[in-house]
């Protein structure tokens, strides 16, 4: 029988690991499950309110089980994410952040692509993704389709086709491993560093074949720093400058606008919108037809 590791970072959102384990349980997969969760320093209260959360999905699970790993302090996510790296010990793994959900086939649909990878080549360097639904809280949901068969770097950089989140991943835990560890540099995108890296070491991410949504994330910008994003997605320039310079200075001069769009959009839904205008100049400044292009269709929302 396959065994799997579910990998749940989570920081005070007790109601965002229910709704998440609620969607593992239902999952139509047969095989073992280990969850793991990794709480990243949550307050005591809602420390106290996982532990009774893990315990009550623990009776609820039959042939699983539930691990919870608590911190002391606050670390940040890609820290927590290394702590679920080293706690890896099924020959799967998936992730699932706290407060995102799979739809029930999730698994069983990954699991029969992996199956037919590994029968005719051996699934090595391969990741399994899948199609999702976007989900602004508050709004309705997007289908947004995974489309594997293209550059893969080139559309990781683009962000548009192919996007870089571990929660709509499977595959073998060597193919994680071998990626190496997050990097604790990046509080915001490490995933989007963690895609390239896995890339460039040869890796090939496949999805599903169907048009259907398998799992759901629930988007929302609140709270989230403008320059912090801004600072992240310059850091992940710097370190695959090479990769970026591949495909020329137009298409570099449009990511770095798409980067302080991003930056403007973070800010202006946050009610910053002093520094949403700022980032919107120097995207100006990047691509001044682009940007009087985005004018026209959306005005001087970001």
């Amino acid at each position: 029988m396959r065994t799997l590791d579910v990998l749940i970072p989570h920081y005070n959102d007790p109601d965002g690991l229910i709704l998440s384990l609620r969607s593992v349980l239902c999952q139509t997969w047969c095989g073992r499950v280990r969850i793991v969760i990794a709480d990243d320093g949550s307050s005591k209260d809602v420390k106290d309110a996982i532990q009774v959360i893990a315990e009550f999905f623990r009776q609820s699970i039959s042939g699983s089980s539930i691990e919870l790993t608590l911190s002391e302090t606050n670390r940040g996510r890609p820290y927590t994410r290394n702590v679920l790296l080293d706690s890896i010990q099924s020959d799967y793994v998936a992730w699932l952040d706290a407060g995102d959900e799979w739809y029930p086939e999730k698994l069983s649909a990954q699991f029969k692509l992996l199956g037919t990878t590994e029968t005719a080549t051996g699934a090595g360097l391969t990741w399994i993704t899948c199609n999702y639904d976007w989900r602004w809280v508050g709004g309705k949901k997007r289908l947004i389709r995974q489309r594997t068969r293209q550059d893969q770097h080139k559309a990781l950089l683009m962000g548009a086709s192919l996007r870089a989140y571990l929660w709509t991943l499977l595959g073998p835990a060597e193919a994680f491993r071998s990626v190496g560890y997050f990097d604790e540099r990046l509080p915001r995108m490490q995933d989007l560093d963690y895609f390239i890296r896995f890339v460039s070491h040869g890796g090939v991410i496949l999805n599903v074949d169907s048009d259907k949504p398998f799992c759901v994330y629930h988007k929302s910008d609140l709270g989230r720093d403008a320059h912090e994003i801004r600072a992240c997605n310059a850091l992940i320039y710097d370190k695959h400058r090479v990769i970026f310079q591949r495909y020329g200075e137009k298409f570099c001069k449009m990511r770095l606008y798409k980067m302080d769009m991003l930056a403007a959009r973070f800010a202006q839904n946050n009610g910053e919108n002093d520094v949403a205008r700022r980032y919107m100049l120097r995207a100006f400044r990047n691509r001044p037809f682009a940007f009087v292009n985005h004018l026209k269709q959306n005005g001087f929302k970001a």
